[in-house]
């Protein structure tokens, strides 16, 4: 039997780094991406494993490495989760209210039980968020296009929002989210503007669309006339922008997907890009999980 290579999770993340033409001291939400997390509550971004001498037998790419995602990993041994979500429900050190805060989430018994099964098994976690957006900030963007059967415009180098730009053939504000859901088999979609506003140049952004600054460089075209996005927030900031310019007369609609549902396509083309730089080294990409129920 021919025995496959193997790699370190130090040397998977950082041929990952160099494939994305970064280094691993770049700065993400004001932390340090750590290739070594000294104490993994401490680390937002990058690779987080308190060893990182792990021979790596095989990744699975999973937005989320949830519960779920560390089980499946462990059944198909995979030993390497990349992901774009924290596994200790972390994001920014704005949002996670620096250390002491994140440090205090070590008590809970959910993350307690989730950080056993992960030791338990030694798994490597990669969290990859800023660090491809900042490498690559229309890559989620242009694959959940591409997924709803869309080609997005060339990419302006200058331009780093995540934000990318459609033609498609005429339709309304309804039937764009009927083919969004199906395509996506995404159930709970929420719409802002006419049903019947015709489209034929969208505005794709993926995940959480915020802050307003988001929308309002996607506006700047004249042009579109929708925006397919994740998700955003529904007062004082997005949705309110966005129906207060068609209060003030703009023909424009919004349709948000869900934030997962939205990210998922871009898990599939990452997986597809690692594959090629690990040859021997198994890349899955975890399938899409069960939506969320939501009473109709």
């Amino acid at each position: 039997m021919t025995k496959l290579p193997t790699m370190t999770a130090w040397e998977i993340v950082n041929r990952v780094y160099a494939m994305l033409g970064v280094q691993p001291t770049h700065a993400a939400y004001e932390d340090i991406i750590t290739p070594l997390a000294p104490e993994m509550y401490g680390a937002i971004e990058g690779l987080l494993t308190v060893d990182s001498h792990i021979p790596v037998s095989g990744i699975l790419v999973a937005n989320e490495p949830s519960v779920d995602a560390i089980r499946l990993a462990i059944e198909m041994g995979r030993n390497c989760i990349i992901s774009r979500q924290h596994p200790y429900y972390l994001y920014g050190s704005g949002w996670s209210k620096g250390l002491e805060k994140r440090l205090e989430i070590a008590k809970d018994p959910v993350v307690q039980a989730k950080r056993k099964l992960i030791e338990d098994n030694r798994l490597v976690i990669i969290r990859l968020a800023s660090l491809w957006d900042t490498a690559r900030p229309k890559w989620f963007s242009s694959a959940l296009a591409r997924t709803l059967g869309w080609q997005p415009e060339p990419v302006d180098p200058d331009d780093d929002w995540s934000v990318v730009y459609c033609d498609i053939p005429g339709t309304t504000l309804t039937e764009l989210a009927q083919n969004a859901s199906s395509t996506l088999q995404a159930h709970a979609l929420r719409i802002t503007g006419d049903p019947k506003l015709p489209v034929s140049r969208v505005g794709v952004i993926h995940g959480f669309a915020f802050p307003t600054l988001v929308l309002s460089h996607a506006l700047k075209d004249p042009d579109v006339d929708a925006l397919v996005v994740g998700s955003t927030p529904e007062v004082d900031y997005c949705t309110t922008y966005v129906r207060d310019a068609i209060a003030q007369g703009r023909q424009i609609g919004m349709v948000q997907v869900g934030y997962e549902k939205s990210d998922y396509p871009g898990a599939v083309e990452v997986a597809e890009w690692l594959k090629p730089a690990f040859p021997g080294i198994p890349v899955d990409v975890q399938p899409q999980t069960k939506e969320l129920v939501w009473l109709g």
